[in-house]
């Protein structure tokens, strides 16, 4: 609702005007002044649309009030009412930018018209404002999704233009099962946005990925990253009852620097594949779990995911499993020290095993070298040189890697309209999911869901350019089942709605159509 700030030093004037806006019917929340100083308190406290003001009054005319109140209200809109038609009264207003002048006494039809048109031009002042706001919004999630695609313009200007901040100190990575987003509707960032308590950029990366970027706090969250975290997970799961995994890290970070962030945050969330009941993997201390979700695996568990890694020569999953054991007991003091070294010792001797043959003497040094370490963490290291002398101690299989990453590529090249996912991928090259993801993102350089949303916005291009397809046929040839979630993610990846893009590219395809029909007609002659 609207506010009219009703100021004159006469008692019944002011009655009469905020009886007329309540006859007339107009929405208007009122307050009332004496004179120009009470209404310029007035204007400290409360948010003002309308000064409705006389122009003599004591203390501080109507005149110097609405100087001061425009100076501090720029977008205020005021209208002067006096009994006195002086034309230098006029010419001031009219200098000032007031909206009306109306002369005493005041005629009801003239006060009604002039109060529709300033609400009229109130209303339109405010959806101007909000297209502005959601213009200001979409180049803002654009900017962004180029500079963490590595594609934008990453100097701080072209940021600060849009109000991007310099910097961002907290990253969370959201990830889901596959078409999440797609099903979830439009008002789940919203519903994101309003669960935290300091600001944040959302970014919806792919159907099953979305981000959250904090810039440097004025004021502290009342949450740590383990403890927002999970808050988001369980109102995510109350709410859509879904799972969501999220992988958190804090560092400061420049808008030069975004193309570099979510490769750490996708080798946290690898985890999830080999703990699917962890929803949190912290980057912080080079720790992925929390206090609160540190691993229940049991050690018999781990130890035949990891034979099994050794048989399979899966060196992605070996150094995962071992990771996740030494995690689960750098924190925990009630296993003997003597029970874990031996347990560690095992594992080292059956990975030297797959090893080429080394000395006695040097797995002995080793093995000594475990049960001598003051300090989990030695152990981890010497673990990881280990399992380093294997991996190159096996044949090279990359013809064979890279034979099955460019095979998942013309899939998705020839499928993107299909409903595509990680397990269907990998079952297509016989690899486990984890490990086709691995060997995916270290041989191109994207992760998988990425590379199918590149292939598909692509497409989209293609076809808005040279068709004449509905944009809702457009969706569905391209994957998408929602048209709602294709249009956002279209406009994040070009900046512009598939409309406005068809729009600015029409002139385009029906200059090649005169072309090819110029041509065709040359040839025809020629025949």
């Amino acid at each position: 609702m609207l506010t009219i700030l009703v100021v004159d030093d006469h008692k019944e004037e002011r009655e009469g005007i905020t009886f007329l806006i309540q006859e007339l019917g107009f929405p208007l929340h009122m307050h009332v002044a004496e004179n120009g100083r009470k209404a310029l308190e007035c204007l400290e406290r409360h948010a003002i649309d309308i000064l409705f003001t006389d122009v003599r009054m004591p203390i501080m005319d109507g005149l110097q009030l609405t100087k001061q109140a425009l100076h501090m209200y720029p977008k205020l809109k005021v209208i002067l009412f006096s009994g006195f038609a002086e034309f230098e009264y006029a010419k001031t207003a009219l200098s000032l930018g007031v909206s009306d002048y109306l002369l005493k006494p005041i005629h009801v039809d003239a006060f009604q018209n002039t109060m529709e048109k300033v609400i009229r031009d109130l209303a339109n002042q405010q959806q101007e404002a909000e297209a502005t706001q959601k213009k200001l919004a979409y180049a803002r999630k654009h900017v962004l999704f180029s500079l963490i695609n590595g594609v934008g313009d990453p100097s701080p200007s072209h940021g600060l233009s849009i109000g991007l901040p310099s910097h961002y100190n907290r990253m969370l990575l959201l990830e889901f099962e596959k078409d999440f987003f797609e099903n979830a509707g439009s008002d789940f960032e919203e519903f994101l946005l309003g669960l935290l308590d300091t600001p944040a950029d959302y970014l919806n990366l792919n159907g099953c990925q979305s981000l959250l970027l904090f810039p440097e706090r004025d004021r502290p969250s009342r949450y740590s990253n383990s403890e927002l975290s999970m808050h988001l997970h369980n109102r995510i799961l109350d709410t859509y009852n879904v799972n969501c995994y999220l992988a958190m890290k804090e560092e400061v970070t420049s808008l030069q620097e975004l193309a570099h962030i979510l490769t750490p945050l996708e080798e946290l969330m690898e985890y999830r594949f080999f703990l699917p009941d962890t929803f949190i993997f912290d980057a912080k201390n080079d720790l992925y779990f929390t206090e609160q979700m540190i691993p229940d695996t049991t050690d018999s568990y781990l130890l035949d995911q990891i034979r099994s890694n050794l048989k399979d020569e899966d060196i992605f999953s070996l150094r995962a499993n071992t990771e996740i054991l030494y995690q689960k007991y750098v924190r925990q003091v009630q296993f003997s020290q003597l029970y874990v070294k031996y347990m560690f010792s095992s594992i080292y001797q059956e990975i030297m095993i797959h090893t080429m043959p080394s000395s006695e003497m040097k797995l002995q040094a080793a093995i000594e070298s475990i049960y001598k370490a003051e300090d989990l963490r030695d152990i981890r290291d010497i673990m990881f040189e280990g399992i380093d002398q294997l991996e190159q101690a096996l044949p090279d299989y990359e013809p064979a890697l890279n034979r099955d990453v460019e095979a998942v590529k013309q899939y998705i090249e020839e499928h993107y309209a299909d409903d595509l996912s990680l397990e269907l991928l990998a079952a297509k090259v016989y690899l486990s999911p984890h490990y086709l993801s691995s060997i995916f993102k270290k041989r191109t350089g994207c992760g998988l869901n990425k590379y199918i949303k590149n292939v598909r916005m692509q497409k989209a291009k293609d076809l808005l350019t040279n068709t004449h397809l509905k944009i809702s046929n457009i969706c569905s040839a391209v994957g998408y089942r929602n048209i709602s979630y294709f249009c956002q993610n279209f406009r994040d990846f070009y900046g512009h709605t598939p409309e406005k893009f068809r729009q600015s590219n029409q002139k385009s395809l029906e200059h090649q159509e005169e072309h090819h029909a110029t041509v065709a007609g040359t040839s025809a002659e020629h025949s």
